[in-house]
């Protein structure tokens, strides 16, 4: 067997030709694309962990709010209901305040009307009482109601100081003191001179009387100066007595509140 050098040297030149381009134009590009599919498998892997990671923390979160959710939820419960509590609680006492305003409203009004109705009744009661009186008076005697209150009022004009009844005369000097003497009905001439003479005496000056009939009087008299008026009649005692009457009740009715 006969091997020709120059046969091996080509086969061997050749062949390095081979393995150069393989390496060029075959291996190079193989080992990039191997290089990258690994890369991508670890940048995979890398992502998987991370979602791994990430599913597992979001696991683990949902656990811990799986586990306090029942704390939560009596936590919300006991909010609710006490803030329900509050609510019914303001409502209660808003309601309880605004029922006591309208009961005191109430009792106010009702206090009101009834003085109003007891008011009127008593208006009525003195009214219906001076009637009755009046009419009684003017039956009885005139004389014998008319000179008691004559006496009276000129005894009332003796009891005032000499200042006082020099007032009353207004300073008419020695003059005589005019006087208009109304009386409830006719005064006899004896009558009306004792009452002249009481009042000059009062005065220590004569005194020039005017006689007049006033029927409203019901019995008595009234004694007109200048600027003064003495009175004494039932008129004037019925008009007293009912607006003591009217006062006392009303004073009655004030001190006696509605319960």
């Amino acid at each position: 067997m006969h091997i020709d050098g120059w046969t091996i040297l080509l086969q061997a030149v050749n062949f390095l030709i081979l393995v150069w381009l393989l390496h060029r134009f075959l291996y190079r590009p193989v080992l990039a694309v191997i290089a990258e599919r690994q890369a991508a498998t670890e940048r995979v892997r890398t992502e998987a962990e991370a979602a791994r990671q990430a599913t597992e923390a979001a696991s683990r979160s949902l656990e811990d709010q799986r586990a306090t959710l029942p704390a939560e939820r009596d936590r919300l419960i006991a909010a609710a209901r006490a803030e329900a509590e509050a609510e019914r609680a303001a409502l209660l006492d808003r309601a309880r305040t605004e029922a006591d305003h309208a009961l005191e409203e109430a009792r106010a009004r009702l206090a009101e009307e009834r003085a109003q109705a007891l008011g009127a009744l008593q208006r009525h009661a003195a009214d219906l009482g001076t009637r009755l009186a009046t009419r009684l008076l003017r039956d009885a005697p005139a004389r014998s109601l008319t000179l008691p209150l004559l006496e009276e009022a000129c005894a009332a004009v003796e009891a005032l100081d000499a200042s006082q009844r020099h007032a009353l005369a207004d300073g008419a000097g020695s003059a005589p003191v005019p006087v208009r003497l109304a009386a409830a009905g006719p005064l006899s001439d004896e009558d009306a001179a004792h009452a002249r003479d009481r009042l000059a005496a009062a005065f220590d000056r004569p005194v020039a009387l005017e006689l007049t009939e006033d029927p409203s009087l019901i019995a008595g008299v009234e004694l007109h100066f200048a600027h003064s008026v003495v009175r004494r009649s039932w008129k004037q005692t019925l008009a007293e007595a009912k607006e003591e009457m009217t006062r006392h009740d009303s004073a009655r009715t004030d001190a006696d509140p509605v319960a």
